[in-house]
Formats: C-alpha cells, structure tokens, sequence
C-alpha cells in the first residue's frame, strides 16, 4: 500500500478519501491529514479514522504520495507561508505530488517544488460526494507508467475519469467543473415551471427529479443524444412547442456560452 498525505481535508479532500477507502485503494492507517481548521481535520479523522500528520519535517519524505487538497487561493500564498516551504524543503522526485488545485497549472506546482517533481493535476466535480464524479487527469513529462495507474484509480475510486492534455483543464473546468450547477438550476426552472401549472411543489419536485435521472440513465446506450430526444418530440405535439420556446429564449446557446465563459473564467485564474 502507499502512504499518502492530504494536505487539505475539505469536502473534495474527503471525498476522495473516502473513495481510497471504499475501493481498499489505500487503507485508513496510511492516510494522513495535515489540516490547519481543527474543525475540519477533527471531522476528517472521526469519519474515516485516518492518521493526523501535525508538523512539516524531514518526516514528509516518508510519503509516497501528497495531494494538495487546498484552494487554488492558499497555494498563491505559498511562498509567503513557512509551514508550506518546509513542504517544498522536504519533498523528493521520487513522490508523486497530486493536485486538484482549480487553475493552478503544472508548470506553477513544479516552479514552487522543483522541475523534477512528477506532478498530477485533476479536476473532479462535485458528484464526487456521492461516488459519482467525473475526473479529467493531465500528468507532467516523463511521469512514470506505474504510477499513472495508482493515480488513476485513486479517481476512479470517486467515479469515472478521463486522461486529457493539461492544455484543455480550463474547458473542462467550464464544462464538468462548473455543469452540476447548470443542472441544478434547470432542475429547478423545471420544478418551478410545474408549479406555475398547478402542482404542489413537493410533486412537481418529485416528477422533475425522476424525470432528469431516468433521463440521464437512458443516455449511453445504442441510441445517440439526439435520436433519445427525437424519441420524446412528436409532430405538433406538447414537446416540440415546448422546445420552440426553449429555443426562441437562447436556451441552447446560454449554456454553450455558459460553459465558454466558465472556460474563459478559469483561464484568468491560471494566470
């Protein structure tokens, strides 16, 4: 088994602890935290009974893998923390550094490390809470065959992933990063629209749940997006004067431009 430190225990952070955990990928006892919010690390700990990792020292080089679970915000600040440049101090290129870091680039991570460091960077969504995310993983040149294979399974252990070139993360990040939130707020235009026809919240909630899940359950299959659409439009009929209208108010063209700008915020950021 190898021995992985999280510097950072959020909910992403823990999230992907959790998957270690389910998939027997990484046993509790070879986890550790180093978390500077007591309240986080204390709820960390009791949930998945991983160890505390209380001080940077010579110890960290014990660690075959550090995953920086922190906010892209606390890594800027890096340079100007103590505590972090002990972390630059004591890793070695033989750890594999794991960064899921919102527009903090590979080459940013190996500017503050060391160029020789063998860096990860991935992107998973918010699904990862319940096991079911969608990561996109971009590795830095020459990072080993061996251990390309742990990384991928430390995100599969959260859901599905997908190996991209690190040029194409911010168009990730404005797709899967930012889309569960698209999704919700249709999930709740839908919700409000039964209202305006008459239901009671509580129903019109529970059709448009069950209507969006078993929708995307259908998707996958032998039929393309656009036929299991065609499917439900019928000539003159209820859906396709429905999507008439969709379409008259951009609906299409909002959440393309949605996800350009979501692309375009994160390349800001990467600057």
């Amino acid at each position: 088994m190898k021995k992985i430190l999280f510097i950072g225990s959020g909910n992403m952070g823990q999230a992907i602890i959790g998957g270690l955990i389910r998939s027997n990928t990484a046993l509790p006892n070879d986890i550790y935290i180093y978390e500077v919010n007591s309240l986080t690390k204390e709820a960390a700990i009791k949930k998945f009974n991983v160890m505390e990792y209380a001080d940077i020292d010579v110890s960290l080089k014990e660690f075959d893998i550090i995953a920086l679970a922190v906010k892209p915000q606390i890594f800027k600040n890096f340079d100007n923390d103590q505590t972090m440049n002990k972390l630059r101090e004591f890793t070695t290129p033989n750890q594999t550094i794991i960064s899921i870091m919102a527009g903090i680039t590979i080459k940013k991570i190996q500017d503050f490390f060391g160029a020789d460091r063998q860096i990860a960077r991935a992107m998973p969504n918010t699904p990862a809470l319940i096991g079911e995310s969608m990561s996109a993983i971009s590795f830095s040149k020459g990072f080993a065959d061996e251990k390309k294979l742990f990384v991928e399974n430390i995100f599969k252990g959260i859901g599905k992933i997908e190996i991209v070139d690190e040029t194409l993360m911010n168009a990730v990040t404005g797709l899967s990063g930012s889309g569960p939130a698209y999704l919700f707020v249709f999930l709740e235009a839908l919700i409000q629209g039964g209202v305006l026809s008459g239901l009671s919240s509580q129903t019109a909630e529970k059709l448009a749940v069950q209507t969006v899940y078993g929708s995307i359950k259908m998707v996958g299959g032998d039929k393309t997006i656009e036929e299991l659409r065609q499917m439900v439009t019928s000539p003159g009929g209820t859906t396709i004067n429905g999507l008439s209208v969709l379409e008259k108010n951009s609906f299409r063209s909002a959440v393309m431009q949605a996800v350009k700008k979501g692309t375009d915020i994160a390349k800001k950021l990467s600057n």
